[in-house]
């Protein structure tokens, strides 16, 4: 026989139930994981039991709706039928025994509770029913503990259902980041990351086979007017568009990737001599030079390229990279829709970047390093929380440079380290007076070159700034960068030990646009994640930047990391921010 019978109302007792005692002590004691309507299959024969159970359980303060069945084969059609959220089984039952019972109930409904309730049950039976997957036992006899058992497997369920699906969303989470740590989100061409990871294999073979390779270095032509005359969404499909049309112009064994804004790169191999990568960029050209329909707007978008042959211009990713770069910008600089080949002549630009790094070497002396403070705000109360520290460079005659420019030619001529060790100790400085003069008493965020951080002494270098200016560790901010992150796993660990040890923080910079190994986010103790400002900007106008950064939000949250968003200025990029349980945002930093 199936029966179905709801719970008893909790708030129906007679008077004399109103003076207390074990269960109502129970009833207060009621928590969270029992409030939820509960579907609790009960196995019993004996109809008093089944109401007793019922009862108590309703008198708990337990919401559930009972379906009473007294036999195997109602059993098994129940199990077969729904789901359950709790299993309860007399032991001793007519032809059909509580070990068969449990066994089936595993089989068929795995993640239920299976509570035996029974008269008796020797002490080797119940341990072998415990082993075989019983989550309790409650004999008939001492019925007042009904109640707490119930409650602790429910919330012991609860409890694994939620780290089930939080395991499952970090899996997900890292299939996409396993997918977007070489690859493109918007055209899902490779990126910069698959190029350095697997070019080096490619001339590698070429070499062996005495081959000839191109490397096509392409800008889109007018891509900025674009962007700014018909907008952010419309410059997306023109690089989706883009991207679909030099996929036509590769063959199998060839490369595309977007390296980022509207710059692409091709790969090209097997050449026999140069002459080969003339006629593929032709065929390029040809290709792009016809009209786009984007959103009713007709268009025409040609792009400049620079070529550079290995080996003839170089051995290496790095210096066929910056030879057909150099070339491009020749090409640009000689009007719309050229190609040029790389030659000596170009290196003109080397020759200013020579400058750079002769003036860096005297800018702090010269007073020509200072830094500025950016705000970053508290989502949920609309406060400053803290500062990042953006060190500038006022050179005599290029004006104010911005470290995109300069950081990267000081960390290939070592000067880093002293202009580092400068901006830190001047933000330190600065946060220390805010506290003194009683403005802000706030972190600030400090980034940390990758050349810094392999310095032997940088934690005792990091020590000696925050005693000299006397602010407190936990008031200095770390920013590292996912690059940084991955180069040296065993060193990094020592210095991130001891900097928190220390009790200074430490948070990760312009996430998701990095190498994106999700190891180091649970190996290292980071008490922030920045989320990079290219996902940001792009909310509102690119589903899969706004699905990337809820993502990102949600994995930091689970790993019980502070999360801040970069370069949220809109107020359809704060609400999306504050939708998904961002907790701090800040401008663009440039």
């Amino acid at each position: 026989m199936l029966r179905e019978a709801p719970c008893f109302d909790a708030t129906k007792r007679t008077k004399s139930d109103r003076s207390g005692g074990p269960l109502q002590s129970e009833i207060d004691d009621s928590s969270d994981a029992t409030q939820s309507v509960r579907r609790v299959l009960h196995l019993e024969d004996n109809r008093e039991d089944q109401e007793l159970i019922e009862y108590l359980l309703s008198r708990a303060g337990i919401v559930c709706d009972i379906t009473t069945v007294e036999s195997q084969a109602e059993f098994l059609d129940a199990l077969k039928s729904q789901s359950w959220d709790l299993i309860l089984s007399d032991y001793s039952l007519p032809a059909f025994d509580g070990s068969r019972a449990l066994a089936v109930a595993k089989q068929l409904s795995p993640d239920a509770p299976f509570i035996f309730v029974t008269g008796t049950l020797g002490e080797d039976i119940a341990v072998e029913t415990l082993k075989n997957g019983a989550t309790d036992y409650v004999l008939k006899q001492k019925l007042t503990r009904l109640s707490t058992a119930v409650r602790r497997a429910l919330k012991e369920a609860a409890e694994r259902k939620r780290l089930l699906e939080a395991e499952a969303a970090l899996i997900r989470s890292r299939e996409d980041f396993r997918f977007l740590a070489d690859h493109d989100p918007l055209t899902n061409l490779y990126n910069r990351a698959y190029l350095h990871n697997h070019f080096p294999s490619m001339l590698a073979s070429a070499d062996r086979h005495q081959e000839r390779s191109a490397l096509l270095f392409l800008d889109l032509d007018g891509f900025k007017f674009i962007n700014d005359s018909l907008g952010h969404s419309l410059g997306d499909l023109v690089l989706k568009e883009a991207a679909e049309r030099l996929k036509q112009c590769i063959r199998e064994p060839d490369l595309l990737l977007r390296l980022g804004g509207d710059e692409f790169l091709i790969v090209l191999t097997g050449l026999k001599d140069s002459t080969d990568a003339a006629i593929a960029v032709e065929r390029i050209q040809r290709v792009m030079a016809d009209e786009m329909q984007i959103q009713g707007h007709s268009l025409t978008v040609t792009c400049s390229m620079g070529i550079s042959i290995f080996p003839d211009d170089g051995t290496d990713g790095e210096s066929l990279i910056k030879c057909a770069d150099l070339a491009m910008y020749s090409a640009k600089d000689s009007g719309r829709n050229p190609w040029r080949f790389f030659t000596q002549e170009m290196n003109g630009r080397a020759a200013d970047r020579l400058r750079l790094e002769y003036g860096l070497r005297h800018a702090i002396e010269k007073d020509q390093l200072f830094v500025e403070y950016q705000p970053q705000i508290d989502l949920k109360t609309g406060r400053i929380v803290g500062a990042e520290a953006l060190l500038r460079w006022r050179h005599p005659e290029m004006g104010v440079v911005l470290p995109a420019t300069f950081i990267p030619i000081s960390e290939n001529s070592g000067e880093i380290v002293r202009i580092g060790e400068w901006a830190l100790r001047t933000a330190c400085a600065q946060a220390r007076k805010w506290q003194v003069k009683g403005v802000v008493s706030t972190p600030v965020a400090v980034n940390v070159s990758a050349v810094q951080f392999r310095q032997k002494s940088f934690v005792e270098t990091v020590k000696k700034v925050l005693n000299e200016t006397g602010l407190a560790p936990h008031l200095l901010e770390l920013e590292l960068t996912e690059s940084l992150l991955l180069s040296s796993s065993i060193v990094m660990a020592t210095v991130m030990s001891d900097l928190t040890d220390a009790g200074i923080r430490l948070a990760i910079d312009d996430f998701g646009v990095g190498y994106c190994g999700l190891s180091y986010l649970m190996d290292f103790k980071f008490s922030k994640l920045k989320i990079d400002g290219s996902f940001i900007k792009s909310i509102g106008r690119n589903s899969a930047s706004s699905l990337i950064a809820a993502a990102i939000i949600g994995m930091a949250k689970i790993l019980g990391m502070k999360v801040l968003a970069e370069c949220a200025e809109t107020e359809e990029q704060v609400h999306f921010l504050r939708e998904h349980s961002c907790d701090e945002v800040q401008g663009d930093r440039n």
